[in-house]
């Protein structure tokens, strides 16, 4: 398994996300990857088949078709409903990892801080979450004044 020291993309901005969107049939499309285009490395987020979270350097592939179990793959610029997306500019302050108990290689969870306030990435059923961690303000100070 490729182990990525994240501590060498801290402090680099986010200039892009971009997000793998699996389709079947007429079913909503559900974000399976997210990538996150900084300054000078692209890192796709994902969950592997074992159900870890994966952090690892890699660029976007093209959108794809799997005719013959009715699905597709998009792969377009991640929506704002894409937590990661309103910290595009930001710095990336740092990343959180946290390990499975049992067995520390396997990363089960991931909190990407910027700027103005967080990601957390994590594996749950074997699909990828986000969700917006806490929000700050520049400079310090208390996000409710």
């Amino acid at each position: 398994m490729w182990i990525v020291d994240l501590s060498r993309v801290e402090g680099q901005r986010l200039v892009a996300v971009i997000g793998a969107l699996f389709v079947h049939g007429s079913d909503a499309p559900e974000l399976s990857h997210v990538w996150l285009r900084l300054e000078s490395v692209t890192l796709l987020v994902r969950v592997a088949a074992d159900w870890t979270l994966r952090i690892e350097p890699d660029e976007p592939e093209e959108s794809y078709t799997m005719p013959e179990w009715d699905s597709r793959v998009d792969v377009v610029p991640a929506s704002d409903g894409v937590p990661f997306v309103r910290h595009v500019g930001e710095r990336l302050v740092r990343v959180v990892e946290w390990f499975d108990v049992e067995d520390h290689d396997e990363l089960m969870e991931a909190e990407f801080v910027f700027d103005t306030g967080s990601v957390v990435a994590w594996s749950f059923g074997g699909d990828l979450h986000l969700a917006g961690g806490h929000e700050r303000v520049l400079g310090g100070g208390d996000p409710a004044r």
